[in-house]
């Protein structure tokens, strides 16, 4: 009886893995969804349609673009989580699905369960703006300002919860400066604001300031990421202006449902990397303010493991709530 039940698994065991590889050989067999959380016309929506056609090239099949708007990008990561883990929808999202978390009491999705990493793919950097009525020039400069009228100075985000909101509450608890949050819907609204001098400075993708930076209607303070930036070389880093450590790029990864076979995982792993490995495409790329950026599948994973950690801490401290 026992020999009988051993051959059974064995036979089913095996027959599960001949399904699976076979999977795996056969697909892509019809297009691909990358369903994208946010708005279309963002940069992430550009990047990513950038990305799409790439991919389309390597794998014969069409990668198309659904937006599924809402509630931080929760909408359409849930929407990925509970879709069918057969690697036809797969999800485009910013380092929200970190933050979202702490931020949100009742979140309908685990990110590490309910989801797997597949590839990062793109980064972009933010850029610490102030409008001309402020003289400081330099991010310390500022920071002395800021503590000598504590409560009185404001600055933008692109809304509560968002990186660029986050960012600026971690150089507050690094710094120990006072400055009241004014939250924007969007990256343009924020750059109006600051432009118009309603409010002094904001963290802002660089894609969206560039114009205005150039034109002299705003000056750049620092960058948020940890080298300088090839847009704005001669702008330093907040870590470089501080003189410790401060990173808080803006990373985009592609995850898929968790219970995806991980041939497929792999596969599209391997054509992530080919499609972001042409330099068109990173040119292309480079021109929506990102960088490609593709990784193996445990760095992903590890990275959305240190972010959600991470921002925790910066979002209790700070007592941020969104519902």
């Amino acid at each position: 009886m026992q020999q009988a039940l051993a051959k059974c698994c064995t036979l089913l065991i095996t027959a599960l893995g001949i399904a699976t590889g076979s999977h795996a050989q056969t697909y892509p067999n019809r297009p691909i969804t990358l369903v994208m959380p946010y708005s279309a016309g963002t940069g992430i929506d550009s990047a990513t349609r950038v990305f799409a056609e790439k991919l389309r090239q390597h794998l014969g099949q069409a990668a198309i673009v659904q937006n599924k708007v809402g509630a931080a990008g929760n909408i359409g990561t849930e929407f990925v989580a509970r879709a069918p883990a057969d690697g036809y929808t797969l999800l485009v999202v910013a380092n929200t699905l970190a933050m979202n978390p702490s931020l949100y009491k009742n979140l309908p999705y685990d990110p590490q369960k309910d989801l797997v990493p597949i590839s990062l793919l793109f980064k972009g950097a933010m850029v610490l703006l102030a409008n001309q009525n402020v003289s400081a020039q330099h991010l310390p400069e500022f920071i002395a300002a800021a503590k000598k009228a504590p409560g009185k100075l404001n600055y933008a985000s692109t809304g509560v919860g968002t990186p660029q909101h986050l960012a600026m509450e971690l150089l507050k608890s690094t710094t120990g400066m006072n400055v009241l949050h004014i939250p924007h819907k969007g990256a343009a609204e924020a750059v109006t604001s600051i432009v118009s001098g309603q409010v002094e400075i904001g963290f802002v993708p660089i894609q969206s300031a560039l114009v205005q930076i150039a034109s002299g209607k705003v000056h750049a303070l620092a960058v948020s990421s940890p080298q300088r930036q090839a847009a704005l070389p001669d702008v330093p880093t907040v870590a470089e202006a501080l003189g410790k450590p401060f990173d808080v790029d803006l990373w985009y990864g592609l995850f898929a449902p968790a219970g995806t076979p991980p041939p497929v995982l792999q596969k599209l792993n391997q054509e992530v990397r080919s499609a972001l490995g042409q330099a068109e495409a990173q040119r292309s790329l480079a021109a929506q303010g990102m960088t490609a950026t593709p990784s193996t599948a445990g760095e992903l994973k590890a990275l959305v493991t240190a972010d959600i950690k991470r921002w925790a801490q910066v979002i209790d401290a700070a007592g941020i709530r969104t519902d």
